[in-house]
């Protein structure tokens, strides 16, 4: 099989229908494992013939569809809060690997990494998307998560109206997953949201405020009061178990 690289469409410039030529730190990548002209090399989700070499970019020529492994059957998008670097890298990594296709982090009242400016956002949400990147290689699936921009805390609340049904953990609450996962597994909608707060936990108002959307429940995770980066990858775990087929 072809090893493949992701290549984020900025770094991509088209030729024609069928060539194209690529830019950025994948080709440096490229260069290093030694790759050469007419060698075969997956670019995002097609099989590709290296046609020329330079020193900052490579053209290719698209040659199949690349076969799709390891693709989940539902649209999972974890909304997670800004959490510390090295939790959130993790949460990113690990629930790329478990089968999340988008994620989104937001900023709620609890969450201690701010990130007011605007620059420090992006170059955090760039390096978060190589992070998706590189965990989607790693773990052998064909698709790209997209980690989206940050958002605030009411944009989080309008992006969940485009769900078929939406759970977040809460500490307070008393009814148990399960309950709600039964509730839900004869809906052939599959597309689902989960929402993680932040290592402070949600304000009382914020709950009450994403309650009072109609296609969301709050559960709890246990008796246990679980770390946020624990919290997320357990529900993506238990998610994709029961309604990925």
């Amino acid at each position: 099989m072809a090893k493949r690289f992701i290549v984020e469409s900025k770094y991509i410039r088209y030729i024609n229908d069928d060539c194209f030529e690529i830019f950025g730190r994948e080709v440096k990548h490229i260069q290093v494992l030694r790759y050469n002209i007419n060698d075969e090399i997956n670019i995002n989700n097609y099989i590709c013939s290296i046609q020329k070499i330079t020193r900052d970019t490579i053209v290719l020529k698209k040659l199949r569809d690349a076969e799709k492994i390891g693709e989940p059957n539902i649209e999972l998008t974890l909304f997670i809060a800004m959490l510390k670097n090295e939790k959130l890298d993790y949460v990113i990594q690990k629930c790329t690997e478990l089968g999340v296709k988008n994620i989104v982090p937001f900023i709620s009242k609890n969450v201690i990494v701010k990130l007011d400016d605007k620059e420090v956002r992006k170059k955090r949400v760039t390096k978060l998307q190589i992070i998706a990147n590189e965990a989607c290689k790693q773990c052998g699936r064909t698709d790209i998560v997209k980690v989206n921009d940050i958002i605030s805390f009411n944009e989080l609340n309008e992006k969940l109206e485009e769900f078929d049904f939406s759970i977040f953990a809460y500490e307070k609450e008393n009814k148990k997953l399960k309950e709600v996962i039964n509730s839900k597994l004869n809906d052939k909608r599959k597309k689902i949201a989960c929402i993680i707060g932040p290592e402070g936990g949600f304000d009382t108002s914020e709950k009450n405020q994403l309650l009072q959307l109609k296609n969301v429940s709050s559960v709890s995770l246990g008796q246990r009061i679980l770390r946020a980066d624990t919290a997320a990858i357990s529900l993506v775990n238990i998610l994709m178990y029961e309604f990925d087929e």
